[in-house]
């Protein structure tokens, strides 16, 4: 021990800042890959191209044709057999599933207006498609939508 009885001090407060070092470092390597994991993601990512598929209307206990094209932030969406296209407004995105609002902007005496979708990732080629009309949570439409090469 030293005359004063500082060195013993700083000596003990070495490890204890390296520590405090290696546990900051540890935390802020944790949030940066949480932030990139959950963090609110473009649509360049998973769901970035065009997609198409069949969608299945429960309550009418029928089919149609559907083309999902996504360039950036914007998603169009076109029904083409039953003549109405929109687009869908982001409300939600993560690395499995996106929400999203969809408004009919042609053929609107054609499609239902303002309902709810939401679509999760099934693999690099595939994602389900699943429509809620806006005054119920209950599923009234789905599809399982394929990559276009």
């Amino acid at each position: 021990m030293a005359r004063n009885g500082k060195t013993r001090d700083i000596e003990l407060a070495k490890p204890i800042c390296s520590q405090s070092v290696k546990l900051i470092a540890a935390i802020l390597v944790w949030v940066v890959v949480a932030w990139f994991y959950s963090a609110p993601a473009t649509a360049q990512s998973w769901l970035k191209g065009t997609w198409e598929g069949t969608g299945y209307q429960l309550d009418a206990d029928e089919t149609w044709s559907m083309v999902l094209r996504v360039h950036g932030n914007r998603f169009v969406i076109e029904y083409p057999s039953l003549k109405c296209s929109g687009v869908w407004r982001l409300l939600d995105f993560d690395s499995r599933s996106a929400r999203f609002t969809e408004k009919i902007t042609t053929g609107t005496t054609e499609c239902a207006n303002s309902g709810r979708v939401t679509i999760e990732r099934l693999s690099r080629k595939q994602i389900a498609f699943r429509y809620a009309y806006s005054d119920t949570r209950e599923v009234s439409a789905s599809a399982i939508l394929n990559r276009r090469k």
